[in-house]
């Protein structure tokens, strides 16, 4: 059985013009993931203009656009939950391609000064994370390790990454 990514050459070139059913679903893009990427950055850009009621400076780190280092940009967030908020907002405005993620969770362990970011995949997600270029690595993870760990307040030293509970290893 050809896979997707086969080139399927017919026999009859007056079928040549119709495509064989199917041949082409694996391939095209979900129209849901662009609609929910879009939403997810439109409420990011969003979080950006508004200034909670209980605000505090977080200085954000971005790679820049040659992904030689990060740039930092201080930003408002709410006070109560100021780092979840932080990382839900550097998530949503990642941009890596046919990358989905389904979800995340964030957990602080005192006693080691360390912050475990579990990253969820989407099942339908065309990539997984082992997958990601050096640069997109540096401006996910780098990221959100730089921002967590450059904060004073929160008193950060380690930022580990799993994969629904698994060690990361890219």
């Amino acid at each position: 059985m050809p896979k997707a990514t086969d080139l399927v050459v017919p026999a009859d070139p007056a079928k040549a013009a119709i495509a064989p059913p199917f041949q082409s679903l694996e391939l095209a893009p979900n129209p849901a993931d662009a609609l929910v990427s879009a939403s997810r950055l439109m409420q990011a850009s969003a979080r950006r203009l508004m200034v909670p009621a209980d605000p505090v400076a977080v200085d954000l780190y971005t790679l820049d656009d040659r992904c030689e280092g990060y740039q930092t940009e201080a930003i408002q967030v709410p006070r109560q939950q100021s780092m979840e908020n932080t990382v839900d907002l550097i998530l949503a405005e990642q941009r890596i391609p046919e990358l989905t993620l389904s979800g995340y969770r964030t957990s602080f362990d005192p006693e080691t000064k360390t912050v475990t970011i579990d990253l969820r995949v989407a099942r339908n997600s065309r990539r997984v994370l082992n997958s990601l270029s050096m640069c997109e690595q540096k401006a996910l993870l780098g990221s959100l390790r730089e921002t967590l760990i450059n904060q004073p307040n929160w008193k950060i030293e380690a930022v580990v990454f799993t994969n629904r509970g698994n060690p990361l290893v890219l």
